[in-house]
């Protein structure tokens, strides 16, 4: 399954910065979990570490925390059951197919900057 940003950014708009990062890294995550490419471990880290890489970063010269970096949207995707954990692997949630498909997000219920929740709906 190939997932553009521009997908899931027409579905959340990019009115918070959270919304904005996961749109960012949605396809990278899509991509990781549907393939499991070169024997990677579907982590979160590799999940940023492949969105990085699909952008054309040199993951050698980043200056930031790659396993730090988009904690708040895992949490988030993890919150409402898009992904989940298996041991130490990423695996899709009962809400994965929602999240990847045409149908619209006023069922997604997500955290904002501020620490509040809020519906995502465009």
């Amino acid at each position: 399954m190939k997932v553009s940003t521009k997908l899931v950014s027409e579905k959340i708009g990019y009115d918070w910065r959270i919304k904005m990062m996961m749109c960012r890294v949605a396809p990278a995550l899509s991509f990781l979990i549907e393939n499991k490419p070169f024997d990677v471990n579907k982590s979160w880290t590799n999940v940023v570490r492949l969105m990085f890489i699909n952008e054309g970063y040199n993951l050698n010269e980043l200056t930031i925390s790659i396993n730090g970096y988009y904690n708040r949207v895992k949490s988030n995707l993890k919150d409402i059951d898009v992904i989940r954990y298996e041991g130490r692997e990423l695996v899709k949630g009962s809400n994965w197919d929602r999240f990847y498909s045409d149908e619209d997000w006023s069922w997604f219920i997500a955290n904002t900057d501020s620490g509040a929740h809020a519906k995502i709906i465009k």
